[in-house]
């Protein structure tokens, strides 16, 4: 059964995007449904940190170079 305030959601990816959060779900040792939420709010996040003028950063960790993740995001979205 589902959890409260929940909703069954329907959609068509493509195989590889598939594989990639089943694998995802593999790796974090969970469900494809929590994987993909996880990934949602994750999307969720950095969006709204960009949105706020945030930067996202990647820091090498062998030699500490720092990298700006930049995101391709459609005009009308902002």
């Amino acid at each position: 059964m589902a959890p409260p305030n929940t909703t069954k959601v329907t959609v068509n990816l493509p195989d590889d995007t598939v594989e990639a959060l089943q694998a995802i779900a593999k790796q974090n040792g969970t469900t494809v449904t929590e994987a993909l939420r996880q990934v949602i709010e994750t999307q969720r996040f950095l969006r709204d940190e960009t949105k706020n003028g945030n930067r996202v950063l990647i820091q090498n960790a062998s030699d500490k170079r720092v990298r700006q993740v930049l995101f391709n995001t459609p005009p009308n979205a902002k």
